[in-house]
């Protein structure tokens, strides 16, 4: 275990891909969608009701001292000490009665404040109130009135008006609803992928080799890295996939080698048994296309094997094959609709034989266990030199445990960051001390950079030669290199 974390600190930056934590977001796109409209909508009803404009209206007065001899120091001065006491005339009771009365008001909502301009002897008066008419009418009420208390309170003090109010042409709070919902919902998007990404670290799924390692009861036989079905644009364009089989000229070059090694440690594990069963715990996990290009590794390297589609709920091999054509398969062998030798149908120009299955049927567990498909086996084993069955998912059916007593060992597919590992462990538990043994694990579907310890090979190293060789991957070709 030591010296697993020690190679798993030395090959990488992380345990597993960031790309793997982003695909976990965004598989919960509609979460975040649902946020920002949430966000985005209730930020622009609360930035408008709560709006309330504010409109302003300014005023400059100048001091003076009275009498010929003043100078400007002592303008400046009179300036300095006459500010805080103006504020306090205009905003006093008298003041805000004479207001009202000029106004014809009983209630006056607005505010008054003054500040001197540095180094000057000016005095801004700013008049603010949510209405620009009573904002306006105010001003012009103080300076119409103002005299008769700065005469009164203020000794040997002039103030002037050297500039007249205006009527406030617009808020001087604007505020933009749309600018507000479109900054919440950004800042919502970014906190729920976060809350999203956080729940996915805090899920407890496998996610690397390492964590299989770590967390799985079982051997680790090796990962499958992630190959891209759409191998050009217009493909992608027209939706138009292209087949995963090792077989297949335009497949990658890691995925060809990464079941040529998976072929080596299964068969250093089954010890010259012959018959294998994959399975998976959970659907959509591609235990078919592992099932289907094992068979097709193997036929590279025996002069006979057999695949058969034991899924019978819900067949896939064929499809994995493109093989859409072919009369009676497993089904109608099981049945007694057909003989053996009528079903089997050869693949290509290659070694493999198959036992298809063409449509989907419930009542599966009486075929998959009966004595007839026991029959079945023991005649493959005599005439194949190794066996492949693709068996339904373990949450779908439990034809995979039942087949644990007539298969001889037993393969489990593990999708990268799927099914979490206490239900994965069951099913191990499952599986083991049964007459197929089992060998382990294929972590399948694996996203891999250089921000990851694990290449796809299943080892804690990586091949960085090979990603010199660029043809591998557009063309299962290798180019020599200049």
């Amino acid at each position: 275990m030591d010296n697993t974390k020690e190679m798993h600190t030395a090959g990488g930056l992380l345990p597993f891909d960031p790309i793997v934590l982003l695909q976990d977001v965004l598989k919960r796109w509609l979460v975040i969608v649902l946020a920002v409209v949430a966000v985005g909508v209730g930020a622009y009803i609360s930035t408008d009701l709560s709006y309330k404009p504010v409109y302003k209206t300014n005023t400059t007065f100048v001091v003076t001292t009275q009498g010929s001899s003043t100078t400007v120091y002592s303008n400046l001065s009179s300036t300095s000490s006459v500010a805080s006491l103006f504020t306090e005339l205009l905003n006093s009771s008298i003041m805000r009665k004479s207001i009202m009365e000029t106004m014809g008001v009983t209630w006056l909502d607005a505010s008054v404040s003054t500040a001197v301009i540095p180094n000057t002897n000016l005095i801004t008066m700013t008049v603010t109130s949510p209405d620009p008419r009573t904002a306006f009418l105010t001003a012009q009420t103080i300076i119409d009135r103002h005299e008769e208390l700065t005469y009164s309170f203020i000794d040997g003090i002039v103030i002037e008006v050297l500039q007249y109010p205006a009527v406030p042409s617009g808020p001087s709070n604007s505020v933009n609803p749309v600018g507000q919902m479109k900054k919440m919902a950004v800042i919502a998007a970014l906190l729920t992928a976060a809350g999203l990404a956080f729940l996915s670290l805090r899920r407890n799924a496998v996610r690397s080799s390492y964590e299989a390692r770590e967390k799985l009861d079982c051997s680790y036989l090796g990962e499958i890295p992630h190959e891209n079905k759409y191998k050009t644009l217009v493909s992608r364009i027209r939706r138009k996939k292209s087949s995963l089989l090792i077989d297949n000229p335009v497949v990658g070059f890691r995925f060809v080698e990464t079941f040529r090694k998976l072929r080596r440690r299964v068969e250093q594990h089954m010890g010259g048994r012959k018959v294998l069963m994959v399975t998976s715990l959970l659907e959509n996990e591609g235990k078919s296309t592992i099932a289907v290009n094992m068979a097709l590794a193997m036929a590279q390297k025996y002069p006979r094997v057999l695949l058969i589609d034991c899924d019978l709920r819900k067949p896939a091999c064929h499809l994995v094959l493109e093989q859409k054509k072919f009369g009676a398969g497993i089904r109608e062998v099981l049945t007694g609709e057909a003989n053996t030798s009528e079903a089997i149908l050869k693949y290509g120009d290659t070694n493999l034989d198959l036992l298809l299955a063409r449509r989907g049927d419930r009542k599966t567990s009486e075929l998959i266990t009966s004595q007839r498909m026991n029959r079945l086996l023991d005649w493959a084993r005599e005439n194949y030199d190794f066996v492949i069955l693709d068996l339904p998912p373990m949450t779908a059916a439990s034809d995979a445990e039942g087949m644990t007593g007539l298969a001889d060992a037993c393969l489990l597919v593990v999708r990268q960051n799927a099914a979490v590992t206490p239900a994965l462990n069951k099913a191990i538990g499952a599986l083991e001390g049964q007459r197929a043994k089992l060998l382990g694990c294929v972590l399948n579907n694996v996203y891999s950079s250089r921000f990851t310890s694990t290449g796809g090979y299943g080892y804690d190293y990586r091949y960085g030669g090979y990603r010199k060789y660029g043809s591998y991957d557009k063309y299962g070709y290798g180019k020599t290199p200049k």
